[in-house]
């Protein structure tokens, strides 16, 4: 892919000064602007942006030494890097001096073609190189600018969703619980919809909560600890336990290990797997496994169940935000917030392919530390 073409600016009283410099300095990727005195330089500049200037000493009138501190002193120009070229003596004082008006090098005439060339190369590739994180730093600025607009609208969401969207679903939720409380007020049809109300209340405040989960799964930092995986999930367990017992689901586990890892976020994937195993029972009260192998510097952890079966078509989708498949029972966030959960500890979620029944949810995390010691197993 060709360079986008960089401007050099060449100044000097004398054209044959001027057409030498050109001759060797010609190359497609570069436009070359002459100049004859200080003043056609500094209109020039104002125009244009230049990668370097090549700047004679003496010139009649405004001199190079003038022209290289109004270049510094105006915004535009004052880090548009200046080679003085000069045909005078090599003397300490000229030098100081031009290096005091702003100058980064000097050529000194007759001028050396290789040494203007390996120059000139160096200061185009350095403008080049800071056009470069120019544009690198405003499309990190615009991003920046867009995440700050996006978590605004998520802080708005939180705030309907824990707030504004809460209280009118519990205002009818208690009208509809006084409704049927009221014995012999509601006929038969009057009192199926109250029911109705109830049961819709109840699977919109369940959505509400499971996506009040996912935001907030967004908003927190990933703090890592040691985790003690078997005593979390026993603490899961017990945390479901009106789920549990209700669904008379049991709960068995292989040797778990200690991981390093988030424990906040590996509570969350436990708890959504384990409630939507129970949700999506079959026939047969609920049977949940869990096992974990370790894969390399990885854990893999496989949730198995005999509810009803995710077919093979829908294994994918399963983890979209509100898809369900075969119940009502779900939300449609659970195993997005798995999904969102693991993939922001660094691992993967999949559904097995096993052909019998029930499904086996299979998910990696990294563990973080040098080792991690398998746990005797408890609680089964």
């Amino acid at each position: 892919m060709p360079s986008t073409p960089v401007n050099i600016l060449l100044v000097d009283d004398k054209q044959e000064n001027l057409f030498a410099l050109e001759e060797l300095l010609r190359h497609p990727d570069r436009t070359l602007f002459r100049a004859t005195s200080g003043n056609d330089a500094l209109r020039l500049l104002l125009k244009h942006e230049f990668a370097i200037v090549l700047l004679d000493v003496e010139m009649p009138g405004m001199d190079g030494y003038e022209t290289a501190q109004l270049m510094r002193s105006a915004e535009r120009t004052k880090l548009v890097p200046i080679i003085f070229v000069t045909a005078g003596d090599r003397s300490d004082e000229r030098t100081f001096r031009g290096y005091e008006a702003g100058a980064v090098d000097f050529l000194y005439k007759p001028i050396n073609a290789h040494t203007l060339k390996s120059k000139a190369d160096v200061f185009i590739e350095l403008y080049r190189k800071t056009r470069e994180l120019q544009l690198l730093n405003a499309t990190l600025e615009r991003t920046a600018a867009a995440l700050s607009d996006k978590i605004a609208d998520l802080e708005d969401v939180n705030q309907t969703l824990s707030h504004d969207l809460r209280s009118p679903l519990r205002s009818i939720r208690g009208f509809s619980e006084v409704l049927a409380e009221q014995q012999g007020a509601l006929d038969e049809e009057g009192a199926d919809a109250v029911q109705r109300i109830l049961r819709a209340t109840a699977r919109m405040t369940r959505m509400l909560d499971d996506l009040y989960g996912l935001l907030q799964l967004s908003a927190h930092e990933t703090d890592i600890a040691s985790v003690d995986t078997s005593k979390l999930l026993a603490d899961v367990v017990e945390s479901l336990g009106s789920d549990v017992t209700e669904s008379r689901a049991t709960v068995k586990h292989d040797e778990l290990p200690i991981v390093r890892t988030n424990r906040r976020l590996v509570s969350q994937i436990f708890q959504n797997l384990i409630a939507n195993s129970i949700k999506f029972r079959g026939v047969d009260q609920p049977a949940i496994h869990v096992s974990a192998e370790r894969r390399g510097d990885a854990w893999q952890f496989g949730f198995r169940d005999n509810g009803i079966g995710i077919a093979p078509a829908d294994r994918e989708r399963v983890f979209r935000l509100f898809e369900k498949f075969g119940s009502e029972a779900g939300s449609g966030v659970g195993l997005t917030l798995c999904k969102r959960a693991v993939e922001k500890l660094g691992g993967k979620i999949w559904v097995g392919t096993e052909t019998r029944s029930g499904a086996t949810f299979y998910y990696t995390i990294p563990n973080l530390a040098a080792r991690a010691e398998p746990r005797p197993q408890d609680g089964e």
